[in-house]
């Protein structure tokens, strides 16, 4: 049904940064404070319209984003959709509700198991925001985070395993991102691999695995500085955050939830190989042929037509339950 509500019309916008946006109006989700008036809140008004038709009246909205092709994102009003949790939502307390931001406070936060003393005095807190693309960091954490995160990559030359892990400590329960999630590869000057380094009397069992010194993964971080309510200690979790859990917004309650969220993958080579027979039988039947001939070493145009065939066969992609936690 239809609904009647308040909106705000810009007659005048700077060229910066509004020439570059795509779209032509801003859908704003804010808490009350936030708000010219409570008319113009649609949390608000979405409520009393739900409780005018005797249903719940939640004030809670779920955010998924997706992370390939196979996926679209969206968003639930009234709720959110369990489909999209791998595990129960963490709570976290916003912070000054008044200020109408979705913001928590941050407990601490550390690089692997070394805590930063930059979140010691209690001030530090994370706004929550789908519009920001990247991590943003407080300017005076921005270096030492960036060093603790910056690393050599894996041999394949990308980002997706070794590193360090950071994390975000809440009241109950903690977030935490992977070098899939914050980095990305670049090329440097060094040589391909690292000299393997000899000690005198070394244990046998003392292996190292070789690194890539040509590629290392570099944070993807930004910064952004505020002055007080809101700053000058104030996080952005942004994209890389939302992509990796599903988030909650309770306006009612005054809260967030976390949780990691359920998202289809493409298979590996390796699980490609192993469905090799199946995919490539697809449609032979129809031709009247019994098997296809393979090569012994496959080649990436193979790699390419079997994930094409696996968009016939989508039950040999990976469910939520095969899923790595």
């Amino acid at each position: 049904g239809c609904m009647r509500m308040h909106f705000l019309a810009a007659t005048d916008l700077s060229e910066e940064p509004f020439a570059k946006f795509g779209f032509d109006g801003v859908f704003g989700l804010s808490l009350l404070g936030l708000s010219q008036t409570p008319q113009h809140n649609f949390l608000t008004v979405l409520s009393h319209l739900i409780k005018d038709r005797h249903q719940c009246a939640s004030q809670a909205f779920g955010v998924f984003l997706a992370k390939n092709e196979h996926e679209e994102s969206d968003i639930a009003f009234g709720g959110w959709n369990e489909g999209h949790l791998l595990e129960e939502l963490s709570w976290a307390p916003v912070h000054d509700p008044s200020l109408g931001h979705w913001i928590i406070p941050i407990k601490s936060m550390r690089v692997d198991d070394e805590v930063l003393d930059f979140c010691n005095d209690g001030q530090c807190r994370a706004a929550v925001d789908t519009g920001t693309a990247l991590l943003s960091v407080p300017p005076k954490i921005f270096r030492e985070l960036f060093e603790l995160l910056r690393h050599e990559s894996d041999l394949s030359g990308h980002c997706q395993g070794h590193g360090p892990m950071l994390h975000f400590e809440f009241e109950d329960f903690s977030v935490s991102m992977s070098p899939t999630e914050y980095s990305a590869p670049r090329r440097t000057k060094k040589s391909l691999m690292r000299d393997p380094e000899f000690e005198e009397d070394q244990p046998a069992n003392d292996t190292e695995a070789p690194r890539r010194r040509d590629f290392r993964c570099f944070p993807l971080l930004m910064t952004l500085e505020l002055e007080e309510p809101l700053g000058p200690k104030l996080f952005i979790l942004g994209e890389p955050v939302l992509r990796k859990y599903y988030t909650v917004y309770d306006a009612r309650q005054k809260r967030i939830g976390f949780g990691r969220a359920v998202h289809t993958s493409d298979p590996s080579r390796d699980e490609l190989l192993t469905h090799a027979p199946e995919l490539d039988g697809i449609g032979l039947e129809e031709k009247g042929l019994n098997k296809k001939r393979r090569r012994t070493n496959p080649t990436m145009f193979d790699v390419f037509r079997w994930r094409q065939a696996l968009k016939v066969l989508p039950g040999l992609r990976k469910t939520p339950n095969e899923k790595e936690l």
